[in-house]
């Protein structure tokens, strides 16, 4: 009995190679990468842009057939249409994503994360490697399945080919990618744009900015600690908003806002009322200390680009101070100019797209330090001509999921 147990054991590298094989292999592959990685870092110049994308593609997909057609007796390429194979790449992608999840993906000041790398996974060579063995493994069975087709294997047919078509779209149309900042004025039509590397990219059509529209939360009042310049809590709160009549404590002390002006002037000690460009708000304040029932009162300003901001001391340790107006949502009126001579109107808001010829349109960010005054407007573009074609992979992916679904109960039905 020990002695047939001892035949049927299978050999390491034994074919067919199993799951110790894969991950072994799936392992080296991701060392192999790690250590190219130290000798020639990747980067965003290792994309693949159009029409050398489109080439790849062809070439690629043309070479998983003919492979498979003439070479399925390869016992590499046995392997790759094999389940462990699939099995063990999948697991370390998903490993690779993880550290992609764990690590922020932007320029670190940590040295061993940009020395592995750790920072730009998907451009990573180990990501990469593992990635191609995936397709390559995805692809064979696909093509297998599609030279031995029956409508019985529809549904696997069609999920396996739409995840293929949705990872290979996103890795080759990474390079076609384009995202672009342009700065546009109130009352001038703008047309060249930035990319990442601030390079000059001149569009086929202009933005005209009709007015840029910002509205703002109310400010808020804070006790600040003179020596040390923080702001002072009061049981976990130390932020209220600023509204005309309200009153708030801070411990012994008393603060009763008197008077407010969203937007105000100052001439001599007191502020007024106007309606014009930099005029910060401003609020009057009466601070009472209980303790020895002293009364301070004065105004207290944010400020802005145009004027300075005013505090107001209540003795040697605190200070009332007023804080800057958040932004609650801006906004752009604009115009996009064609060379016919077309006008499309649009409005521009922030995570809201405005879609025109293959681009969405963002609102960005305008000029901070002029506040609600700004005559700036940045607004981003995005195009991305793979987007409908990794949406075509998802939703055959979707559709072949439903139809061995719906075969798998049908015949469960006719077993009844």
């Amino acid at each position: 009995m020990t002695q047939t147990i001892q035949k049927n054991k299978r050999a390491f590298w034994e074919h067919p190679w199993s799951y110790m094989e894969s991950f072994f292999i799936g392992i080296g592959l991701l060392l192999t990468g790690f250590i190219i990685e130290l000798s020639i870092p990747s980067s965003e110049a290792f994309l693949i842009a159009y029409p050398y994308n489109i080439l790849f593609l062809g070439g690629y997909v043309l070479i998983l057939f003919v492979v498979y057609k003439w070479f399925s007796d390869i016992q590499l390429i046995r392997w790759l249409t094999k389940v462990p194979a699939s099995i063990s790449s999948i697991v370390l992608v998903t490993f690779m994503v993880m550290i992609m999840g764990i690590v922020p993906q932007i320029p670190s000041e940590n040295n061993f994360v940009t020395k592995f790398g750790l920072n730009h996974i998907t451009t990573h060579w180990a990501f990469l490697l593992i990635l191609f063995q995936f397709l390559t493994c995805l692809g064979l069975v696909t093509v297998k399945r599609l030279l031995q087709f029956s409508w019985a294997n529809f549904g696997f047919v069609v999920s396996h080919l739409g995840l293929f078509i949705a990872l290979v779209a996103g890795v080759l149309g990474s390079g076609d990618l384009q995202r672009l900042s342009l700065n546009v004025y109130e009352g001038k039509a703008s047309f060249t744009a930035f990319d990442d590397d601030n390079q000059e990219v001149h569009l086929p059509f202009a933005f005209y900015l009709n007015d840029f529209i910002i509205e703002e939360y109310s400010p808020k009042l804070a006790l600040v600690d003179n020596k040390s310049g923080s702001i002072a809590h009061n049981n976990g709160k130390n932020l209220y908003l600023v509204e005309k009549g309200e009153t708030y404590y801070f411990q012994d002390i008393e603060v009763h806002i008197k008077d407010y002006l969203a937007n105000a002037g100052k001439h001599g000690p007191k502020y007024f009322f106007v309606n014009e460009v930099g005029s910060p708000p401003a609020a009057f304040v009466s601070v009472k200390n209980s303790k020895n029932d002293s009364l301070v009162e004065g105004w207290i300003s944010s400020g802005s680009f145009r004027y300075p901001y005013e505090s107001l001391k209540i003795n040697e340790e605190y200070s009332i101070v007023m804080t800057i107006p958040e932004p609650k949502e801006f906004s752009s009126d604009i115009d996009i100019l064609t060379k016919e001579g077309e006008r499309i109107h649009a409005v521009l808001k922030v995570n809201e797209s405005f879609p025109y010829k293959g681009w969405d349109i963002y609102q960005l960010s305008y000029d901070e330090t002029m506040g609600k005054w700004s005559d700036l407007s940045v607004i981003e573009l995005v195009r991305d001509p793979w987007l409908p074609v990794i949406y075509t992979g998802i939703f055959m992916m979707i559709a072949g999921a439903l139809n061995m679904f719906w075969l798998g109960n049908t015949m469960n039905k006719n077993q009844k």
